[in-house]
């Protein structure tokens, strides 16, 4: 087991923000509070369809080999802070 983290810019175009390594991977999402909201889904994710991250939240997520996780802002960027724990 391994643990990555890094800090992503979010755009307003799908921006890839983690994929799963191989045996499987947790990642843990934080959304600084203050700036743009973050919605997260697949690659066709949208403002409209993503899943809300609310500012100052820890969100979990688990992903199989090789699923990406996409996020997206309305306006402007926000950064986002990423933390993969698993796999190989």
């Amino acid at each position: 087991m391994s643990l990555e983290g890094s800090v992503v810019t979010v755009g307003t175009s799908a921006t890839v923000i983690a994929t799963g390594k191989t045996g499987a991977s947790w990642v843990y999402l934080h959304a600084p509070t203050g700036g743009n909201t973050v919605h997260i889904g697949p690659s066709t994710v949208t403002t409209a369809n993503g899943l809300e991250l609310p500012k100052g939240a820890l969100q979990t997520f688990w992903l199989a080999e090789a699923d990406t996780l996409y996020g997206i802002v309305a306006t402007s960027t926000q950064s986002l802070m990423v933390l993969k724990s698993g796999g190989r």
